[in-house]
């Protein structure tokens, strides 16, 4: 549906609409003329006629104001239902002051400027003020309101404030949003009650007795616009409404040929006096309600309608496409082949439609009629020929032939899985799947064992490289192609991972202790120099090189692994400190460092130049001098070293040397 934004008059009206006004004087029984005058509203101070029914009342300056005054009094013994547009500019927070609806029997030349609206003072009389800007000394609060004033008085505080104030719009503080807005102010005298309303929503009303309460017995009053600006500023409009509009039944039925019934809703300030219907299709009537029109074919039609009220203004277009439908196709086809008796086969719709919109399914699968299922629609079927049809609808009420499809289900294969046993890593584990239904051949197997690792038939043998638990699963394929179900099973893989440590040295006839890990239970082979060889932590004391190995198993299920250390054996408790170095960097004697057999701790590692300025600092043997001292490699020549640690007896030992830097 495509509307123009009817009620956010155009300026220069009279410019776009003049071949209407030319169609419409050639109309017969059509009278152009102003049902109450040719200029039926006096306008004073700032006030300006933007077009044939849109007013200017205070351009966006300081200190302006503006009212315009339908020049003819009306009676408030009858009631009215006024509907007009608003415009309280685009300004919100410098945005000021608001304009005012007003009954008054005075004058037709009143207008004042700021805070009063443009009728300050103004007795007898009755004003539905936009009020955009808070004068705490009015009371006003924070948001842009309403209110019902009488006798000039805008003071909510006084008895001469009767309704209001309640924000503009219903839900929000803001009118002054650079928009359109429509207000309804309808006066039943019979109930004496004065309602407003603001975009349709009822805002506030009031009862009282104008004429006898307000007015002093006299009903014959003026009305019109005022508003003002004063230090703050708005550009502020009103235009007496003037808004086509047209509707079509809910149930009304647009599928071509069936013909469509066209309802007129369109409003106005005062009466209707022509209608200007465009059917889309070449085709126009002047009528208020057309009655049923009938298309020559299928298509979108854009539908537009224009109105003149009775004082000659001519509407913008009101516009709103209808689409006489045509016939849909229904089609359909079936996704994801292989079609298998234990999968959903999803349905894949291909209906459509020229013209028009399609809403509704109604499919039947082997006899049970489906309406409406969720998109995509998605059914397990049973095996074998499946029926399955599908007619579509709509929204503009057309309906398909029925189209029906058959789908074969294939049977899928049912297997079974033995238990695999637990292993220890690297041992072969035997799975074992069987087909159960032998009348129905497997065609291939998928093994997936948990540790991205595959196999392709019915025993498998596989060996996992790490422990830990693996789910392994199976399934099978059948000669249609469809797969069995896949089965699970969990496999609990052991293992130890020995560790004797790292390759060392030791003084000949000194304790040391070893460490090995990875397991619940050691065994050291040799046992010779060892305080216990079936302990992770044995003490070792040596008097030669030597070569231990560790065997590690675990409580669970063994999984023996080995590991060795080797350990070099050394007269001490000594440093054994080298004469020579060549730190080029090929990888060979690049770095001066020391060997400590028997210490226990090392308290320092000092190396000297010639001038005795100390190169070189470390407590840990293993780092060792790359021969360099501040970032720069050092020349060639002789540098002192000393070194001091304690022993394992609780000894300090102090040496001293030197070392040869050879390029």
């Amino acid at each position: 549906m495509v509307s123009s934004k009817h009620w956010q008059l155009k300026k220069h009206r009279y410019g776009c609409c003049f071949f209407l006004m030319i169609l419409f004087c050639l109309l017969p029984g059509v009278h152009l003329l102003y049902a109450q005058t040719d200029k039926p509203y006096h306008l004073n101070g700032n006030a300006t006629q933007e077009d044939c029914n849109c007013y200017t009342i205070t351009n966006d300056k300081n200190d302006q104001s503006g009212s315009v005054w339908n020049i003819n009094k009306i009676d408030l013994t009858r009631p009215f239902d006024y509907h007009f547009n608003v415009f309280l500019g685009c300004r919100n927070a410098d945005g000021a002051d608001g304009i005012a609806f007003v009954l008054q029997p005075l004058s037709t030349s009143i207008g004042t400027t700021g805070q009063g609206l443009g009728i300050q003072g103004v007795s007898p009389s009755v004003a539905v003020a936009i009020d955009t800007y808070q004068n705490t000394d009015f009371g006003d609060p924070h948001y842009d309101h309403l209110a019902i004033h009488l006798n000039g008085d805008l003071n909510h505080n006084t008895a001469n404030s009767i309704a209001g104030p309640v924000t503009a719009l219903e839900n929000n503080d803001n009118i002054e949003d650079c928009k359109w807005h429509i207000i309804r102010i309808a006066w039943d005298p019979a109930a004496a009650i004065i309602t407003v309303y603001m975009d349709g929503k009822e805002r506030m009303h009031a009862t009282i007795n104008l004429v006898q309460n307000v007015f002093h017995g006299n009903p014959m009053v003026f009305w019109g616009f005022s508003g003002a600006t004063g230090g703050a500023t708005n550009h502020q409009r009103f235009c007496t409404s003037l808004n086509p509009s047209f509707s079509l039944a809910e149930d009304q039925i647009t599928c071509y040929p069936e013909p469509v019934l066209f309802r007129d809703s369109s409003t106005s300030f005062g009466d209707i006096v022509k209608w200007f219907w465009d059917f889309g299709d070449g085709t126009t009537d002047t009528v208020k309600n057309p009655g049923m029109h009938s298309y020559p074919q299928p298509g979108n039609y854009t539908v537009s309608l224009n109105i003149v009220g009775n004082d000659g203004c001519i509407s913008d277009a009101f516009r709103q496409q209808v689409v006489a439908g045509s016939k849909p196709i229904a089609d359909f086809n079936f996704k994801d082949p292989p079609y298998c008796d234990n999968k959903l086969i999803p349905f894949n719709d291909l209906s459509k439609v020229e013209f028009g919109t399609v809403n509704e399914r109604n499919w039947v699968v082997n006899g049970t009629p489906i309406h409406n299922p969720e998109s995509p629609m998605q059914r397990q079927l049973p095996l074998g020929s499946n029926s399955i049809s599908l007619e579509v609808k709509t929204k503009e009420g057309c309906i398909s032939d029925r189209t029906e499809k058959v789908i074969n289900i294939q049977q899928h294969p049912d297997i079974s899985m033995q238990e695999a046993r637990d292993a220890c890593k690297n041992e072969p584990v035997l799975f074992v799947a069987d087909n159960t239904n032998p009348a129905l051949p497997v065609q291939q197997w998928h093994w997936n064992f948990g540790d991205s690792t595959t196999g392709n038939s019915a025993y498998a043998t596989h060996a996992y490289n790490d422990g830990g638990t693996y789910i392994a699963s199976v399934y099978a394929l059948g000669p249609g192609g469809c797969p069995s179900d896949t089965l699970k099973q969990e496999v609990s893989i052991f293992a130890t991972y020995a560790f004797a440590g790292n390759d060392t040295i030791a003084a000949t006839g000194q304790p040391m202790q070893l460490q090995a890990s990875g397991g619940d239970f050691y065994n050291w082979i040799p046992s010779s120099g060892l305080s216990d060889a079936n302990t992770s932590n044995p003490v070792a004391t040596i008097q030669n090189d030597i070569t231990y190995a560790v065997t590690v198993s675990s409580a669970t299920a063994g999984c023996p692994t080995t590991d060795s250390i080797f350990i070099k054996a050394y007269k001490g408790p000594a440093f054994y400190v080298p004469t020579a170095f060549t730190p080029n960097g090929d990888g060979k004697n690049d770095v001066f460092r020391f060997v400590a057999a028997g210490m226990t701790a090392i308290h320092y590692f000092k190396i000297f130049n010639r001038y005795g300025q100390m190169v070189y600092s470390a407590t840990d043997p293993s780092t060792g001098w790359d021969g360099s001292f501040n970032g720069k490699r050092q020349t060639t020549d002789t540098y002192v070293w000393i070194i001091e640690g304690k022993d394992y007896l609780g000894n300090n030992i102090k040496r001293k040397g030197t070392v040869a830097l050879i390029k």
